[in-house]
């Protein structure tokens, strides 16, 4: 732990907290890549800690090579990846699948319920009429979607055998609470039933931390790992962005990881004035 000269008593145990977090997060990810791993792995927390860099990293010490599915927009989309990644892979050898900012896949409570069928039956079903979808994919995306049709009927089924996910998001998948706060029969009910299902079915692990917490993860990783674009940063610079994250916690454009790294960037680029720089282009004003 890096020794402190600037920040105070309290900030010094809100990254002591922050440090637990990310530990908690780092086994978590360990665990989601063993051999005696039962289910794949969801993890959820604010955008900007670090939960894809702690994947990637963890992946590359174990010496596994991942495939990564990042961003998709759609359950269509999603589909399509899964057909080309499965098509391609020797099914023989076990896959890892990462699949990143999975938050827009789960807008809907209709792809929702097709994950949690999925994971229920251990293949991916697809059982809409797609003629307008397939005739826009390119003919190499149509082969791999053509491998699962399924004889005689619209949709295809993607089998899911022998593979680990494990998923990173930065929306929280409804909890057993959640559904009994939604009005029953209304479409928040049944989107928070289906986000609980397909919860239980997976291994999902929420850091779901408020601001202070918040503060005190991205500080330790400053301080303890530190960003790569911070690597010549002082000990007294990486304070000093720190203080001012915490002196204006609530009027921040943004907090996370990302952002330390831009105010030390301003730091460097302009050494005289950064602090003028900061107030008025990194803070929201009133």
């Amino acid at each position: 732990m890096a020794k402190l000269k600037v920040l105070n008593q309290r900030q010094q145990l809100l990254i002591n907290d922050g440090g637990l977090h990310r530990k908690q997060l780092q086994k978590a990810v360990t665990r989601a890549l063993s051999k005696t791993s039962k289910r794949d792995f969801y993890i959820f927390s604010p955008p900007g800690l670090g939960k894809t860099y702690t994947v990637e990293k963890q992946f590359a010490q174990q010496n596994i090579e991942c495939v990564p599915i990042k961003g998709n927009a759609s359950l269509w989309g999603f589909i399509v990846d899964m057909a080309t990644v499965v098509s391609l892979r020797d099914p023989k050898e076990h896959l890892f699948l990462f699949i990143d900012d999975c938050d827009n896949l789960l807008l809907h409570g209709d792809s929702v319920n097709t994950l949690k069928i999925a994971f229920d039956e251990n293949k991916l079903n697809y059982n809409k009429q797609m003629m307008a979808q397939y005739a826009q994919l390119t003919e190499e995306e149509q082969g791999y979607i053509d491998n699962f049709r399924n004889e005689g009927r619209n949709g295809i089924s993607i089998p899911l055998d022998n593979m680990t996910i494990v998923w990173c998001s930065n929306y929280k998948l409804a909890t057993k609470q959640d559904v009994n706060k939604a009005e029953k029969g209304s479409n928040k009910w049944f989107k928070f039933t289906h986000e609980e299902a397909l919860r239980r079915r997976l291994n999902a692990r929420d850091y779901d931390v408020d601001m202070d917490t918040a503060w005190g993860w991205i500080a330790d990783c400053v301080l303890n790992s530190t960003p790569p674009s911070m690597k010549t940063a002082t000990l007294a610079q990486k304070e000093e962005i720190l203080d001012f994250m915490y002196k204006y916690i609530n009027r921040v454009t943004e907090l996370n990881i990302t952002f330390a790294e831009k105010l030390y960037e301003e730091m460097e680029l302009d050494p005289i004035t950064y602090s003028t720089s900061w107030e008025y282009d990194y803070l929201i004003h009133e």
